[in-house]
């Protein structure tokens, strides 16, 4: 049965609040747990492995979404993880302790990885082709805001003792109350065949790779970005304020550059999207050691990297239609998994042996081994249209 107008921006209004906890959790979730096992003498390593366990939970459940969501609504889900993730938090918080947060960290990871495939799925059933690059504007917009919300949380509340890890409990279910008003709808499953996770990822390999890549770059910007700045001479606070201004970067400049993607050729764009981000992480250690001019390139930086998941989420939702857009939407949401588990893994690794300062220089690695896939599908795409 169709959604009623009402009902359709209920729904809207969920899941983009969806989008909201699940960067919050993240957000505050890379660098806290980052700094307070560098304050207990954990090799940065062992911190890229924790950091494993929490992105290996999208993996691990990304098999059962699309069954889950046939089975249960997906604002039921959505519903069911925040109240968990909350209770999650004040359990990091009581037990800081490097071996526990592994299972700990599975868990949120599991949480947080049906929010954003239920979300996802959600909205790009919702949202119509002319303007879908808009309504994805918004929803990552409103996500990026959770991510800037997490390293502001850690400048006001510091990372030592329960403090942040109360305020994250908080701000994880003030940020979810819109998920209670969301009207109780089961997407539509039927045809859905055995092996459609790979499927999906070969009808779109571009695009499911560069979540890879994005995920793989900015969760490791977000796990390693304060002891790369105190590496480079910056104080804790002023690298948490730097990544809270690449946050708001984000938050605000998706909204103009998705309303672009409804204009221009969208293989076209992710293509100068990758460009200019490689560009700026070959700049960030000179950049981010300059007053004011580091505020502008975090602030630029955040927005155009942004993006690449913003017409990540668009192309796929361009893409597939009915009982294979839950399954695109969760093999998309594990590849970003599968880029969190590589990430901060090899990164960590690469900043023991060559030095916190080399992050970006490691990061931009990702990106070049990434970029023959976007140019080929821009002239792809433009061979398209001109024999269309």
């Amino acid at each position: 049965m169709p959604l009623s107008r009402f009902d359709r921006k209920r729904s809207l209004a969920g899941v983009i609040a969806a989008m909201a906890v699940v960067n919050l959790v993240y957000g505050i979730t890379f660098p806290l747990l980052a700094l307070v096992l560098d304050a207990q003498g954990v090799s940065k390593t062992l911190i890229g492995l924790s950091t494993i366990a929490q992105a290996a939970a999208v993996m691990v459940i990304a098999p059962w979404a699309p069954g889950l969501m046939a089975r249960f609504a997906p604002s039921r889900i959505m519903q069911t993880a925040a109240v968990v993730l909350a209770a999650l938090f004040l359990l990091a918080g009581a037990f800081p302790n490097v071996w526990f947060w592994f299972p700990l960290r599975l868990l949120i990871g599991a949480m947080t990885a049906m929010l954003w495939i239920s979300s996802e799925a959600v909205i790009n059933d919702l949202a119509e082709d002319h303007w879908r690059g808009r309504i994805i504007g918004i929803y990552s917009s409103v996500g990026a805001a959770g991510f800037a919300l997490g390293p502001l949380l850690l400048i006001l509340t510091g990372s030592e003792g329960m403090m942040p890890f109360y305020a994250t409990c908080i701000m994880i279910l003030a940020a979810g109350l819109p998920l209670f008003v969301v009207a109780h709808r089961r997407l539509d499953r039927a045809g859905e065949r055995h092996g459609g996770l790979w499927k999906a990822f070969f009808l779109l390999p571009t695009v499911m790779l560069a979540n890879v890549v994005y995920a793989a770059a900015a969760e490791s910007v977000l796990t390693f970005f304060p002891l790369f700045g105190m590496a480079l001479g910056l104080t804790e606070g002023y690298s948490l304020y730097l990544m809270t201004v690449l946050g708001l970067g984000t938050m605000i400049l998706v909204l103009p550059i998705s309303w672009l993607a409804d204009r221009v050729d969208r293989f076209g764009l992710l293509l100068a999207c990758v460009l200019l981000t490689m560009v700026g992480l070959l700049a960030m250690p000179w950049m981010v050691t300059r007053p004011l001019i580091a505020e502008v390139y975090a602030f630029v930086f955040g927005g155009v990297e942004g993006m690449i998941y913003a017409l990540g989420v668009i192309l796929v939702g361009q893409r597939f239609r009915g009982a294979m857009l839950a399954t695109a939407t969760t093999m998309f949401t594990a590849c970003w998994g599968a880029g969190t588990v590589l990430g901060p893994l090899l990164v960590g690794i690469g900043m023991d042996r060559f030095g916190a300062e080399q992050m970006a220089l490691l990061i931009v690695l990702f990106y070049a081994l990434y970029l023959p896939l976007p140019v080929v599908g821009y002239l792809r795409s433009r061979r398209n249209e001109e024999s269309a």
